[in-house]
């Protein structure tokens, strides 16, 4: 069985950042980082199986994982951000 963590994310011939990664950067959404790892891989898990989710879906996606800085409004836009880039070619893995 395949494991998944937040590195092997990334292209591993060009090092580029998955979108959902980029997002997260570009749109500054973590700070501390603690909860960064699991939010990026359930919205990984989301957006296989929803391209195109809306706002409650992504909430209710990530209500199981806990931000210490109570970042989820910030959280939920790059998640939303990726799933538009994704869907219009932003380069996923």
């Amino acid at each position: 069985k395949d494991i998944l963590t937040i590195e092997g994310l990334a292209d591993p011939v060009t090092g580029s950042l998955h979108p959902i990664q980029r997002a997260f950067v570009e749109k500054s959404g973590m700070q501390c980082g603690v909860c960064t790892p699991g939010m990026i891989l359930t919205a990984k898990a989301l957006l296989d199986e929803n391209p195109d989710p809306t706002e409650e879906d992504v909430r209710n996606t990530l209500s199981g994982n806990l931000c210490r800085c109570g970042n989820y409004q910030r959280i939920t836009e790059c998640v939303l951000t990726a799933a538009k880039m994704m869907r219009t070619g932003g380069g996923e893995k």
